[in-house]
């Protein structure tokens, strides 16, 4: 059974129950008000009768469709009788067809009592009458709640039915660039779609970064390997030394060492460990390491990857040496409200406005570049830019040269509390400062 069958059989019964319960608590009610009125007309005739026999006038008639029987009774003889025959097979305690009510004649000694009976007829008639109606509206409502219940779930359900359809197809056919129709509304059901969706969206980004990285990886390590293969090869043969053997290997091995971790790196999904550290600091230490310029604030602590920012400011670093040797290299760092630019730029050869569309991208070399590399280190400053939610923008330099910007945004400031030996003492909950070798 469908889950939208279940739950309108589920309404229904829930329907039912409740006009079963509201039906027998309005049955008991409207059988003890009805047996209540009964006694009081009873109860009311019999005190006519005895007002009237006190005050030595003649007993009322009661008119013939109320039913009412009355007799006098004295010592169990019947002495008179009001409105008709009282019924001869009346057994006041026990007959269900009638119902009695006595009541003393003091004047005529202890074993004299008036008795007035009404049949129970109409009584039990409107009362199986309302046993009949509650039934009947019972059973159409319960089958009118079921019919309702059923389109209604199946138009509530529907979207689930899409994401149940969806993951069928997914799961068949490996698409991951289906979407379940957007959900309208709120619920646990449009949460549902929209979750769905979202998975789906990080499932088809794994598998294209996978996809990417096996594609790259295969292209990329055969590189090296072969290098090394072919000294071994030479080597056998006594073409190349024993050293050069080495040399050669220890360069291979340390480029595969450099695009595993950029492989690796542009892999990796959009999230990673923030932890506050000095990032002016860190700069400057890359700076002086590699003899650059260096103009920005003193101290700025920032919420990010310390090891990521090192390592895209290594690539920008490196990348300036390698294809701008000799160049004055210049690395500025500002700060707004809401985010840290740092740049990188130098005055060498640059490149021209068509390759400056494409830096970035894994694997690309602007035509006329003779400089050996992999082609992934501006794409590892990109991927570091956007793991931390940032961009990276590329511009060239007047009167030539290329500047390399990375925007990341300041998540959260720090305002400092107090002074230190060691510096500046900065407070924030859950957070504590990090030096620039990553101690807490």
């Amino acid at each position: 059974m469908s889950l939208h069958a279940r739950l309108a059989w589920l309404i229904a019964a829930t329907v039912t129950l409740a006009l079963l319960a509201q039906g027998l608590f309005g049955y008991l009610e409207f059988q003890r008000s009805a047996l209540h009125d009964v006694n009081t007309d009873l109860n009311a005739y019999l005190a006519t009768l005895a007002h009237d026999r006190a005050e030595g006038e003649s007993p009322r008639t009661i008119q013939s469709e109320s039913g009412i029987r009355a007799r006098l009774v004295r010592d169990g003889r019947t002495v008179q009788e009001y409105g008709g025959a009282f019924p001869a097979t009346l057994d006041p305690d026990g007959d269900t067809h009638w119902i009695v009510r006595r009541v003393g004649v003091p004047d005529l000694g202890r074993g004299a009592v008036l008795e007035a009976s009404l049949p129970l007829h109409a009584y039990n008639q409107g009362l199986s009458a309302y046993l009949r109606t509650v039934f009947l509206s019972v059973t159409v409502m319960s089958v009118l709640g079921a019919a309702v219940a059923l389109l209604l779930s199946r138009s509530a359900l529907r979207p689930l039915a899409h994401v149940l359809e969806l993951a069928e197809q997914v799961t068949e056919s490996g698409d991951l660039t289906a979407r379940v129709p957007e959900p309208r509304g709120g619920g646990e059901v449009a949460r549902l779609g929209h979750t769905f969706n979202a998975m789906l969206s990080r499932l088809s980004a794994f598998r294209d970064r996978e996809t990417e990285f096996t594609r790259h990886a295969s292209h990329e390590l055969r590189t090296p390997l072969t290098a090394m293969r072919a000294q071994l090869d030479a080597n056998k043969h006594g073409w190349v030394t024993d050293a050069e053997v080495l040399q050669t290997a220890d360069e291979q091995v340390e480029r595969l060492s450099r695009l595993t971790s950029a492989l690796l790196l542009l892999s990796r999904e959009n999230r990673t460990d923030l932890a506050y550290f000095d990032l002016a600091g860190r700069v400057r230490h890359m700076t002086e390491q590699y003899g650059t310029a260096f103009q920005g604030p003193a101290l700025l602590m920032f919420l990010g990857n310390e090891t990521l920012i090192t390592q895209a400011l290594e690539n920008l670093l490196r990348n300036a040496q390698r294809h701008a040797p000799g160049a004055q290299v210049r690395v500025d760092m500002a700060q707004t409200d809401h985010t840290v630019q740092l740049s990188v730029a130098d005055n060498g050869p640059g490149v021209s406005s068509e390759a400056l569309a494409h830096l970035g991208e894994a694997f690309y070399r602007a035509a006329g570049v003779t400089v050996s590399g992999s082609g992934l280190g501006l794409a590892v400053v990109q991927r570091v830019a956007e793991v931390h939610g940032g961009q990276v923008g590329f511009g060239l330099v007047e009167p030539h040269g290329l500047s390399v910007t990375m925007t990341l945004p300041q998540r959260h400031s720090l305002k400092p509390t107090g002074q230190e030996a060691g510096g500046l003492r900065f407070a924030r909950a859950g957070h504590q400062p990090r030096d620039q070798e990553g101690r807490a």
